[in-house]
């Protein structure tokens, strides 16, 4: 598995134990989007909506391609760390049961504050409430319900000039409401306070790093794929898995949160030949998504690859140029 962190010359550190390319961190995700158009495939769950797959959020799996690419560009570079293999030691042991403990103060005074907040605006009412019940006042609901008699009235008027009389200790009441009010609040135990989760190993020592033999591409369909990757990413395009429509990228004309995908490509064989029946079958797809299916080759001993385009007749696709 892989995640990121930062190095110290400030590139991106992928650290890894095997071939699928993760990234967690949040700041990492967003550079390689906006600055070198990596779009990658989020597969985790969002931490406030854990109970859905709409939407996804962290980690970040990096198409095999794209990890190519960033290391060829050196803007990232792949570490492996065999502690991560390893029992902890006991200072790793001390330094997480002592984090543990910090979250759980930290987590007990956020909830002491959120509660003093929430009591601030209730406080005058709190007051109210007890002013009338020492007084035998009734409260103003009951009083609408309630039909008194004249005398009774009076009675009630006086008691409430006693509560003006009380006004100027006001402050002082109010505080002391309060303060008895947090007293109230039980200590937040260890079973309650909520966990969390790394999305990096805080206690991972950049000394036990090894360096990751990538291998990627390893052969002439893993090498078609990449420079066909390659040479849309150079001509400025954004670049997609296009499992979900058959192929195998798409290729969007700016951030895939904005556009729609033009381009279906379908990397293939350039010495293999290709029957009237998948040409068919790959117009007869690209219109009836609104897309032009591009098939990418590469020719032997060339690093050039060839595209060639497939639109049905009358399509509103947008042309491969």
């Amino acid at each position: 598995m892989i995640t990121v962190q930062i190095s110290k010359d400030g590139k991106p550190l992928i650290w890894s134990a095997e071939v699928t390319v993760f990234l967690y961190v949040f700041v990492e995700w967003i550079r390689l989007r906006e600055e070198y158009r990596i779009v990658g495939g989020l597969i985790g769950v969002l931490p406030n909506l854990p109970n859905q797959e709409v939407l996804n959020g962290l980690p970040m799996s990096l198409l095999p391609e794209e990890t190519t690419l960033l290391l060829e560009k050196n803007i990232i570079c792949l570490k492996t760390f065999p502690s991560l293999s390893r029992c902890p030691g006991e200072g790793v042991v001390k330094a997480f049961k002592h984090h543990c403990r910090s979250v759980q103060v930290e987590q007990a005074d956020q909830m002491k504050e959120e509660r003093k907040s929430a009591l601030l605006g209730l406080v005058d009412k709190i007051v109210e409430g007890r002013r009338r019940k020492r007084l035998g006042l009734d409260t103003k609901k009951k009083r609408k319900k309630g039909k008194s008699a004249e005398n009774t009235d009076n009675d009630a008027e006086e008691k409430e000039k006693i509560v003006e009389l009380l006004k100027p200790i006001e402050e002082i009441e109010r505080k002391t409401v309060l303060d008895e009010e947090l007293a109230k609040i039980p200590p937040l135990s260890r079973e309650n306070t909520l966990v969390q989760t790394f999305t990096t190993y805080p206690w991972l020592s950049p000394e036990d790093a090894c360096p990751v033999n990538w291998t990627f591409p390893s052969n002439e369909e893993e090498r078609t794929r990449y420079l066909t990757f390659k040479d849309l990413w150079t001509k400025g395009f954004y670049i997609t898995t296009g499992h979900k429509f058959g192929g195998d990228f798409l290729v969007y004309p700016g951030d895939p949160v904005k556009f729609h995908s033009h381009f279906i490509v379908v990397c293939v064989s350039y010495t293999n030949s290709m029957s009237v029946h998948q040409l068919i079958s790959y117009g007869r797809l690209g219109s009836s998504v609104r897309k032009t299916v591009v098939l990418a080759s590469l020719p032997q001993d060339s690093s050039e690859v060839k595209f060639q385009s497939i639109k049905w007749a009358g399509s509103s696709a947008v042309p491969f140029s």
